[in-house]
């Protein structure tokens, strides 16, 4: 098979969460283990940053990169999910793993791929892994897909775990409470490994705390909060918690015998977005209009982004859509700015169309109009945009990615 071949093989032919939702879910470790073994376990004596949590996962991943290649190490990064390219999930200081690697690989063990019933995340967490050891990197940070115990990532021995927050989302699969979710979460917490975690319910903490104490794990607590919040007083709080995660991260890394300075951390923030190419989590494509992307996609995360637009003294549009699984109360509840709306469809089956909430839409009280699709709603938006608007593009992956082809 070509690129095209072995990426359609992966993305449309597999069974994958982010076309096929909840029937992707594999619930256990065996088959990772399986295809690992097949290729000598390449994830052996490699250092890993395993990151867990709700929110954030992908900026702290991101921005830990940006600074631990600041200090001159290689570094990979394995993360989901993509927005316009499937080899934006795995990535070496940066820069896409190379179309001929994917192609290579995947025929090199296409025949033993097919015969079982292996899963896009399965495979593609074993691919970062050869790529990793081939390629002879420093350090991978390794962002988990879905969950934690269960998720194809837990395999890795990590040097460090990080678990970002826990809210509710993907309750289908982790859970219907917050304690059933923290549990799944908990599970990348390893025995005699360091474990941090930026959560501040106290009674998840405090399970957080008690459950490292069975695993021998140090625990330790996002301290930098104020510290960020005082010195990045213009950035939002969501935005300041991954820096204050990031920023606790390299204290304990530092204790590991790497070797990551102060000037490390402003020039790895400074030069994420040129380091990383990171993509689609609170990204101004333009401030001329301005233009936001994020892939908010549950309550916190929207609760995060209303508390930030209301800060911005714009005329606003929001362009926003919702996988199907999504508890589509409470992130309505979250919804409570004074701005023009438009709910859309997305190319992606799994997106939700408007007329299956419309009630929900019309008790907002706020104007609104509803699209087939995020591009035909970023167009009209864009042809009534005056001097003081701006537009931003959420809710999820699948309507952010229909619209940032515009913007590379």
């Amino acid at each position: 098979m070509d690129y095209n071949e072995v990426e359609d093989w992966l993305c449309n032919q597999l069974p994958f969460f982010y076309k096929d939702g909840v029937k992707a879910y594999k619930k256990d470790l065996t088959n990772i283990r399986l295809i690992l073994n097949h290729l000598d376990n390449p994830q052996n004596n490699k250092k890993f940053i395993h990151v867990a949590g709700t929110n954030g996962k992908g900026s702290v991943c991101h921005l830990l990169s940006s600074i631990l290649q600041e200090s001159g190490y290689k570094v990979g990064i394995f993360s989901s999910p993509h927005i316009l390219d499937f080899r934006e999930r795995i990535k070496i200081n940066g820069k896409k793993i190379e179309k001929d690697f994917i192609v290579k690989f995947v025929n090199k063990y296409f025949n033993f791929f097919k015969d079982k019933n292996f899963s896009f995340f399965e495979i593609t967490t074993a691919l970062s892994f050869q790529y990793f050891e081939k390629n002879n990197i420093d350090i991978a940070i390794v962002e988990c897909g879905l969950g934690g115990r269960l998720d194809s990532t837990n395999i890795i021995d990590p040097v460090l775990s990080i678990i970002t927050n826990v809210s509710m989302d993907h309750m289908n699969i982790l859970g219907d409470d917050i304690m059933s979710i923290a549990q799944e979460k908990a599970g990348v917490i390893k025995k005699s490994t360091p474990v941090l975690t930026s959560e501040k319910k106290k009674h998840i903490l405090k399970y957080f705390e008690q459950f490292s104490i069975t695993k021998n794990a140090s625990f330790y607590t996002n301290k930098y909060f104020h510290f960020i919040k005082k010195k990045f007083s213009h950035l939002s709080e969501f935005q300041i918690e991954n820096i204050s995660t990031c920023r606790s991260a390299i204290d304990i890394l530092n204790k590991l015998e790497l070797n990551i300075s102060n000037s490390s951390f402003d020039l790895g923030f400074k030069n994420l977005k040129k380091n990383t190419d990171f993509i689609g989590r609170w990204d101004i494509v333009s401030k001329n209009p301005l233009i936001i992307l994020d892939i908010a996609h549950n309550e916190d995360a929207f609760s995060g982004i209303m508390k930030e637009m209301s800060n911005i003294d714009k005329r606003k549009h929001i362009i926003l859509g919702f996988s199907s699984e999504k508890d589509l109360e409470k992130i309505f509840d979250k919804i409570n700015i004074d701005a023009n709306y438009y709910f859309c469809c997305g190319t992606n089956s799994r997106v939700l169309s408007p007329d299956n909430y419309i009630d929900k839409i019309i008790s907002l009280g706020y104007n609104y109009k509803i699209f087939r699709n995020s591009m035909l709603a970023y167009g009209y938006v864009n042809s009534i945009l005056g001097d003081n608007d701006m537009i931003l593009i959420t809710g999820s992956a699948f309507i952010v990615s229909d619209v940032a082809i515009n913007f590379r």
